[in-house]
């Protein structure tokens, strides 16, 4: 397996590489260092000759004051061609030389400008032993300057007043003990690199086979689980941490197929409840739609039947009331009058029919007055009513609708208030349903209480018209508010707290608000009064945009 396919593998490679890098150039540095410390000394010890052999031989002849002999021992080391020899006095002067060419001439134009001059320098003024490497004409010379003190023995020529006499400098060409040496420092670096490289190879080896595969194999598998095989099995070997992370992962990928056996278990049955339930909505969702078709099938019927009987009775409650009247002109006018005085039975008939006449003529008024609620809000309910839509003032028809209801008030002994500011509210509508609807909450308002007042309040509301009622009655709780606007449906006990009215008017007033495009709310704390408040637009929407009966309030 291929360790740099994976960034772990050349991660780790490159830490490697970067240590055994840093590594290696510790090592050379320290070789070099070496290398460089130590090769005067390889090349003296290599070297055919030294500055100390050299002033060995010289200094017999020398001592003994043999200036012949001397000269010989410099002529017989001419034939060494490698090897160049000064003898200085103590002003740097060559004095013999295996050289000719050097004789009386300064040493230090011999040598090549460098360090090595101010060691000569320094050598003539105190005793030195020094050696260096110089570059002369490109090649490589091993340099040596030894100083000659002024010894006893060379006091009876010398004199003994000064301490040195002079210097002996030897140059020796050592090219081939330089490449020799040279040679065997990059032998010795390349061996050092190919260790290190051979050791940099195992060490990677060892880091590929022991973590780099294994962690690849890891997480080859990890792959597999995530594309949903739960079989896998982490088992990559060993006894390490790696070892233990990989039975680790089995066991969690294990448990993370027992949960989902379970979780799959789980959804079968979930799925075969949904379906249970589902038929079971299914089946009453087509009883609702079957008993829904069936209460709008007897809400049309009611209306229908509503609409026909109201119809059949108005017609011979008209002709009643008619002639309940006319009897009751003629009886009052005609009869009553002969009859007055009379104490026989014929007598008291007449007075009777004079007393309950009037009776039965406000009891069919009554009755006509229902009939014609009734026929009012089947209209309404079936959208078969005709509006009267033209310019109208809201104002106006509120003041008509508190004039209508001003006897009844009277006779409560309440206050009836019509609260406007004078200006016009102009807006498009059917003045006489209008006028009509508010009559019905005024109506309702007085027959709810019995003292106090009931104000009218004509308002401007946003975009549109409001106009409120409230009184000072006993007031309707939260739970009956939306109840009240039921057809038929009155507050109180029936037989013993039932107010006057049919429990038509609230219904019939919110079917006209709705066919307005407005609405009725309502407002009310029990033993405070109640407001409520009929609100529509300046002109109504279209006819297509209304629901006169089913919008919620």
């Amino acid at each position: 397996m291929n360790p740099f396919r994976h960034s772990l593998g050349v991660k780790i490679a490159a830490a490697a590489f970067l240590a055994a890098a840093l590594v290696f150039a510790g090592l050379f540095a320290v070789d070099f260092s070496w290398y460089h410390d130590n090769l005067l000394l390889e090349l003296k010890a290599s070297s055919d000759f030294s500055a100390e052999l050299l002033q060995m031989a010289v200094e017999e002849p020398m001592r003994k004051g043999d200036d012949a002999a001397t000269i010989r021992q410099f002529e017989n080391l001419s034939r060494y061609d490698h090897l160049t020899l000064f003898l200085t006095d103590d002003k740097g002067r060559v004095t013999y030389s295996n050289r000719s060419a050097a004789l009386r001439r300064q040493v230090a134009d011999l040598i090549p400008p460098g360090s090595f001059k101010d060691i000569i320098d320094l050598g003539l003024t105190r005793p030195l032993d020094r050696s260096s490497l110089l570059r002369i004409d490109d090649r490589p010379h091993f340099a040596e300057i030894k100083t000659i003190r002024n010894a006893p023995s060379c006091h009876h020529c010398h004199g003994s007043s000064r301490a040195i006499l002079g210097s002996l400098v030897m140059l020796q060409d050592v090219s081939d003990q330089y490449d020799r040496l040279a040679r065997f420092h990059f032998e010795r670096t390349v061996f050092l690199f190919l260790a290190l490289a051979a050791l940099l190879a195992g060490l990677l080896y060892y880091i590929n086979r022991a973590f780099i595969s294994r962690v690849a194999a890891i997480t080859a598998k990890t792959e597999v689980v995530t594309g949903g095989n739960l079989d896998v099995r982490f088992d990559v070997g060993g006894n390490d941490e790696i070892s233990r992370l990989s039975e680790h992962l089995t066991t969690m990928v294990a448990g993370r197929k027992r949960a989902e056996d379970k979780l799959a278990a789980l959804n079968r049955d979930l799925e075969k409840l949904v379906d249970r339930r589902t038929r079971d909505l299914a089946r009453k969702a087509a009883e609702l739609e079957a008993a829904n078709r069936r209460l709008v099938e007897l809400d049309r019927m009611k209306t229908v039947f509503l609409s026909t009987v109201s119809h059949e009775f108005k017609t011979p409650l008209t002709a009643v009331l008619g002639f309940a009247r006319l009897m009751s002109r003629r009886v009052s006018r005609d009869i009553l009058p002969e009859v007055l005085g009379r104490r026989d039975d014929f007598g008291r008939s007449v007075s009777q029919i004079a007393e309950n006449l009037p009776i039965m003529i406000e009891e069919g008024e009554r009755l006509s007055e229902l009939i014609d609620k009734v026929i009012d809000l089947t209209d309404l309910e079936s959208g078969s009513v005709t509006w009267d839509m033209a310019p109208m003032d809201l104002g106006l028809a509120a003041a008509s609708a508190v004039d209508a209801v001003r006897r009844e008030a009277a006779a409560k002994n309440l206050t009836l208030t019509l609260e406007e500011d004078g200006d016009p509210y102009p807006m498009h509508g059917d003045r006489n349903r209008l006028t009509a609807a508010l009559t019905h909450l005024l109506k309702n308002a007085v027959a709810f209480t019995s003292q106090g007042g009931v104000t009218c309040r004509v308002r401007r509301a946003g975009d549109g018209l409001a106009v409120d009622v409230a009184d000072t009655g006993r007031g309707i709780s939260q739970k009956d508010q939306e109840a009240i606007f039921e057809t038929f449906r009155q507050l109180g006990d029936h037989l013993t707290d039932k107010p006057g009215g049919t429990g038509l008017g609230l219904a019939i007033a919110r079917a006209v608000a709705r066919g307005h495009g407005g609405r009725i709310t309502v407002h009310s704390v029990p033993g405070q009064g109640s407001v409520f408040t009929l609100s529509v637009p300046l002109a109504p929407p279209a006819p297509g945009k209304l629901d006169q009966t089913r919008e919620a309030p």
